[in-house]
């Protein structure tokens, strides 16, 4: 641990990165270096990107997961407690059977004014995953579709899989999860 933690200072000169990273183990810290669902090595990004990367860090929970979702949107205003537009909708699914078909876990959060959704998933237990998330523009909580079946909401899924004719596969979409991940999803308009 001296080690990898000696390689942050060496690689963040200025003192960018967060003191939680001390508390997190070196494998889970690699698994925290994620940027739109494909993993990043620590070669190519650097640990210490930018600020806004660090911010998203700082989100993690050695024993449980954290999703971060960046949107292009805003906070929406809300009209009243039951208004639910401007939510980042997500859905965790564990098996090529129930993708896209039996979410094992939902979970809902506000775009907070950076235009991110922070979403705490828990404790999931260590293996493959495939997240989905949708901005929900006009509050009906549920992703709409036009004519043919193609979302109307922006949405985007894991490991910056696109999905152009077919739906997209369980494979394609699967990322690697463990304790101390800090995941990052971005949703484009």
């Amino acid at each position: 641990m001296k080690l990898f933690m000696a390689h942050i200072k060496k690689q963040d000169p200025a003192g960018l990165a967060p003191k939680t990273w001390g508390r997190i183990s070196g494998m889970a810290l690699a698994a925290i270096l994620s940027a739109s669902f494909s993993v990043v090595s620590a070669s190519s990004k650097g640990l210490a990107a930018d600020r806004e990367d660090i911010a998203i860090y700082e989100q993690a929970d050695p024993k449980g997961v954290v999703l971060t979702v960046q949107t292009p949107f805003s906070p929406v205003v809300k009209k009243d407690e039951d208004d639910a537009r401007g939510y980042v909708r997500l859905s965790v699914y564990d098996s090529r059977e129930t993708f896209l078909e039996e979410a094992s876990l939902k979970v809902t959060a506000p775009v907070n004014e950076k235009g991110e959704a922070i979403l705490p998933l828990g404790p999931l237990t260590p293996g493959d995953y495939a997240f989905v998330a949708y901005y929900d523009k006009n509050g009906d909580r549920k992703l709409n579709r036009g004519l043919i079946g193609r979302p109307k909401e922006p949405l985007a899924f894991s490991n910056g899989v696109r999905p152009r004719v077919r739906k997209p596969k369980f494979k394609d979409a699967k990322i690697g999860v463990a304790p101390g991940s800090v995941i990052v999803l971005q949703i484009k308009d």
